[in-house]
């Protein structure tokens, strides 16, 4: 039972690491700026400070990026 249990483990560990290094591989896109200052791709509203000290290459503010992953998430559902 030991077996199957490492395996499992084995398979689930080479998936996350597929998945991070397809996250890793895709092109960033080119942030948007205006003023000066860097703008969210959806609203056009400025990113935070904040936001993009936590994420620097950050292309939306904290609620398009919130928006587009629930996109994205039904997206892959259905």
């Amino acid at each position: 039972m030991a077996d199957e249990a490492d395996r499992a483990q084995v398979v689930e560990e080479a998936h996350r690491t597929a998945s991070i290094n397809a996250q890793r591989n895709q092109p960033r896109r080119a942030q948007k700026i205006r003023n000066g200052l860097i703008v969210c791709e959806d609203c056009e509203i400025t990113i935070s400070n904040r936001r993009l000290s936590r994420s620097p290459h950050a292309t939306r503010c904290v609620p398009c990026q919130s928006d587009h992953e629930h996109r994205q998430k039904q997206r892959g559902t259905r």
